[in-house]
């Protein structure tokens, strides 16, 4: 048997974060044009390798409440819901938050939105599931049992555990309609206990920083949208960066920028020392639908044939009313 160091994504870091911002920072949640929004997508990771693939699921919603009728500041509301399963244990993780922020027009182009998020994190496994291969040699038992595995340190089969985040984020909208963003959030800061065992360890609160454009070209049909997002937690540390273009096929709306009748998008993306990404979508009125694929890179890809991940999401903005503010 050879053993050999691999590095190797995992968790629910989707490759088109830049669509569900509030997923992992709080001070995201409602600050975009729109006055609401859903997200929802379906990821599969490491499909060839033996055993169940990895799978997530992933609901974020957005509501934009005004703070007076002759404000220009907003309270954003959201729910956010996330369910990873991974392994022949049916190990499943699902978390539940709900993203709070309040968003101050500092001027004319500039606006900082400062949100926390409580929430759940509930985890849980089947134990039935858990087994050796037979230690019988035809005489007798290399091990001290056959062919279950039992494991007394083991208290629980599914816990739950009070998760708070919180996150500023912040925008500047210049006159010809660019729009620079950067976002920056502490996860878990309760830490709670992985509390599976009697002696669980603690999870580490993770570090978010993102930084993203919406390039307006000379040509209006286009807009250029670099992107990178940077996470940390404890010793571990994660890097995704590239860039992605966007036709506008058919104008809509001058009012406002989520009302394009329709467009096409796609992007190319790299995750350090772990896979190139690359994704498309396509916008029509207020709907919008993409796929994201991960080609691995990393020692994985002997294993996975590299094949990291396949990603499909839904997505859709909404105003309250008719009339609309012109952003400029």
């Amino acid at each position: 048997m050879v053993v050999a160091p691999a590095i190797g994504q995992q968790g629910y870091n989707s490759s088109v974060w830049m669509q569900s911002p509030s997923l992992f920072n709080a001070g995201a949640v409602a600050s975009g044009a729109e006055d609401y929004s859903f997200f929802t997508n379906c990821r599969l990771q490491y499909l060839t390798l033996t055993g169940s693939p990895m799978r997530t699921n992933t609901l974020a919603t957005g509501f934009k409440i005004s703070d007076g009728a002759f404000s220009n500041n907003n309270f954003g509301l959201g729910i956010n819901v996330v369910n990873d399963q991974s392994g022949d244990n049916k190990l499943m993780t699902t978390s539940i938050n709900i993203p709070i922020n309040y968003s101050i027009k500092m001027d004319e182009y500039n606006k900082l939105s400062v949100g926390v998020s409580p929430g759940l994190y509930l985890q849980s496994y089947d134990p039935t599931l858990q087994n050796w291969q037979s230690d019988w040699n035809g005489s007798s038992f290399n091990g001290i049992g056959d062919p279950i595995f039992i494991n007394s340190t083991l208290s629980r089969s599914s816990y739950g555990a009070l998760d708070i985040n919180a996150g500023v984020f912040y925008q500047n909208v210049q006159r010809n309609k660019s729009r620079i963003y950067a976002g920056a959030s502490m996860n878990h800061l309760t830490r709670q206990k992985i509390n599976f065992t009697n002696t669980g360890d603690k999870l580490y609160a993770q570090i978010v920083l993102n930084l993203g454009a919406d390039i307006t070209t000379r040509r209006k049909d286009i807009k250029i949208q670099p992107q990178m997002m940077y996470f940390r937690n404890g010793p571990s540390n994660n890097l995704i960066l590239g860039v992605g273009c966007e036709h506008i096929l058919e104008s809509g709306s001058v009012i406002t920028n989520i009302n394009k009748s329709s467009t096409f998008s796609y992007a190319a993306f790299y995750r350090w020392n772990d896979a190139v990404v690359a994704n498309v979508n396509y916008k029509i009125k207020n709907f919008r639908i993409g796929l994201s694929f991960d080609a691995n890179i990393s020692r994985l890809k002997s294993a996975s044939s590299g094949i990291g991940a396949v990603e499909l999401y839904f997505k859709s903005t909404h105003i309250y009313r008719k009339k609309k503010t012109k952003i400029k």
